[in-house]
């Protein structure tokens, strides 16, 4: 099973339908659950994906035939690492299923699970790519939710000082400390803001 964020692995939402859909294709089936191996990552990044290596591992033992993800994007979102994982199950004679059907030992099965996996990273690079563009607008915009806490905290010891918004902006520029947007010069409208969220966090 995989989720791609800690508070997803933490509260559970998502594993436990999954392992759910797991249990019921089994029974359904025939066949004998062994174990469940969790990973709580992106699924780009395969390289941390150890509970996927745990999984594998243990088919390739021969303690399993086959290794069972509730939809194929589970497994990777990463085309070249779902050839990776074909060829390697291919190599060793076992197997890759998922719920929706997609199985690596059926000929007729292959394209379908290639055409999946490949709409999984497409999906994964238009995720990407839709992250980098508000990440962006939000950082032209010097929006205080970029601003790092060491930042806000030196606002927060200058202000009780008693320096006003263009005074506080002033002292970070010849500080250097580092802008939402990367630079080294704070102007007294963000410093405006960031005062502005902290005293509504404090309220």
């Amino acid at each position: 099973m995989r989720v791609s964020t800690k508070r997803q692995g933490d509260s559970g939402l998502g594993l436990e339908a999954q392992r759910e859909s797991l249990e019921q294709w089994c029974r359904a089936r025939g066949h004998e659950l062994l174990t469940v191996c969790t990973d709580v990552v992106s699924g780009a990044k395969t390289d941390a994906m150890h509970g996927r290596e745990v999984a594998i591992a243990a088919v390739e033992s021969g303690v399993a035939q086959a290794l069972l993800v509730r939809t194929l994007d589970r497994v990777t979102r990463d085309q070249l690492d779902a050839a990776q994982i074909m060829k390697r199950a291919n190599d060793y004679g076992w197997r890759l299923l998922d719920c929706d059907g997609a199985d690596s030992g059926d000929p007729s099965q292959r394209m379908l699970a290639d055409i999946r996996l490949s709409v999984a990273a497409e999906e994964r690079r238009k995720i990407g790519s839709r992250t980098r563009e508000a990440l962006d607008a939000k950082r032209k915009r010097g929006e205080q939710g970029l601003i790092s806490v060491s930042a806000q905290r030196r606002i927060q010891v200058l202000a009780a000082e008693g320096l006003g918004a263009k005074a506080i902006a002033s002292r970070l520029t010849a500080e250097k400390v580092p802008t939402a947007t990367g630079g080294d010069t704070w102007h007294y409208s963000t410093v405006r803001r960031v005062l502005a969220r902290l005293t509504q966090e404090v309220a």
